[in-house]
């Protein structure tokens, strides 16, 4: 089942990678259909998903404290071995990211291809938790560790908080918690906005796959897959069993969890001082591993939650 459920989707981010390298797309389109799914299509998705709903709003607290653990930990593990990793403080911020940042379209997709428009409603209320988390620390850590002035730091901080994404989520929740009825041109809209959001995040992923100097970057980019497949759905798995999370809140993180780092990673890096060859392997290498590591993630956490 689960297989059956996320073939199509890794098929579609393969259909991408071939597109992009053919003529029958040009090179310079897909970073815009990327900017437009970002900024319209996913948060749409999010929006409509979150403002008709009725929550259990426990469930935002639990997510909370399963994502905060998991994330504490990940960030001591980072902090306490990080020179083992690598000494080079670029190449550690973009580890860092690597062992955290996850791709949303691929999560997105894969939610709805398991659970359905119940487990979007899910992921939306999560999202609202881990995407400004991540952001925060991708941050402090590429400031922290670049040097960057707090100037950089304080405007990074200033498009993380506007992150469209972040604000969806927030305009979502605030509809249903204040039972605003949206009126049906409204909601019409938002649904037929939803409709490209999936097809084409998964396409542009594809698109972005290319590999650059890999040899050179073996252990840290090692590193940074093994914590993110690995490491970290491990500690999203364990606070959820520890915390007694319901299945279906359980696998959701832990599908999140275990999602390879986004492209906004490698713009991050760029803009921050990160190692950018290196993040743009740990995205391409982590995307192909996903393969197989979201299915066992998944089997394996069967049998707990």
């Amino acid at each position: 089942m689960i297989a059956d459920a996320l073939i199509p989707i890794f098929l579609i981010i393969l259909l991408g990678f071939a597109i992009r390298h053919t003529s029958l797309i040009g090179a310079a389109v897909w970073p815009e259909l990327e900017r437009l799914t970002y900024y319209f299509f996913f948060p749409a998705l999010l929006v409509l998903r979150l403002s008709t709903s009725t929550f259990n709003w426990s469930a935002l607290r639990e997510s909370a404290a399963v994502i905060g653990l998991a994330l504490t930990g990940m960030t001591v593990f980072v902090v306490v071995l990080r020179k083992l990793i690598t000494r080079d403080p670029g190449s550690l911020s973009s580890v860092f990211q690597g062992s955290i940042r996850f791709n949303t379209y691929i999560g997105l997709a894969c939610i709805e291809a398991l659970y359905g428009d119940r487990g979007l409603t899910t992921a939306a209320l999560a999202l609202a938790v881990f995407i400004p988390l991540v952001n925060v620390l991708s941050v402090i850590s590429l400031s922290l560790l670049s040097g960057n002035g707090a100037n950089r730091g304080a405007a990074a901080l200033t498009a993380t908080v506007s992150n469209p994404l972040v604000l969806a989520c927030l305009v979502g929740i605030a509809i249903s918690y204040f039972n605003v009825r949206l009126p049906p041109l409204g909601v019409d809209v938002l649904t037929i906005l939803t409709q490209p959001a999936l097809p084409l995040g998964l396409l542009a992923v594809g698109a972005g796959i290319h590999f650059t100097s890999l040899a050179a970057q073996s252990w840290p980019l090692l590193v940074a897959v093994m914590t993110k497949l690995l490491l970290f759905p491990a500690m999203l798995l364990g606070a959820s069993v520890l915390l007694g999370i319901n299945d279906t809140m359980a696998m959701i993180l832990l599908i999140l969890g275990a999602l390879p780092a986004p492209p906004s990673a490698y713009i991050l890096a760029r803009q921050l001082g990160g190692n950018v060859t290196l993040m743009a392997n740990i995205i391409t290498v982590q995307t192909l591993a996903a393969f197989l590591a979201i299915p066992f993630w998944l089997q394996l956490a069967a049998k707990y939650v």
